[in-house]
């Protein structure tokens, strides 16, 4: 009986070790170069960005409203991170 407790322990353990060693591997995967933006996908977000942008500055000057370069900036910078 002592023996096939010990077994059952040890097939207890391998498994958690298969269980660990997937773990890793598919957080390892999760890292690969798939997950960076390709020269044409940073062009056209970039091109996505500038329209927002300048539809938005559009808006606002034909509302009156003097747009400097800083608070275009601004814009530029808070649309980047509201849409990544």
């Amino acid at each position: 009986m002592a023996l096939q407790h010990d077994l059952h322990d040890r097939l207890d353990a391998l498994g958690q070790k298969l269980t660990d060693a997937k773990a890793k591997l598919d957080f390892k995967n999760s890292l690969h170069d798939g997950h960076r933006l390709s020269n044409g996908e940073l062009l056209a977000r970039h091109a996505f960005l500038k329209a927002e942008l300048d539809g938005d500055i559009a808006d606002l000057q034909a509302h009156g409203k003097h747009i400097s370069a800083l608070e275009e900036d601004a814009m530029t910078w808070i649309k980047s991170v509201d849409l990544a």
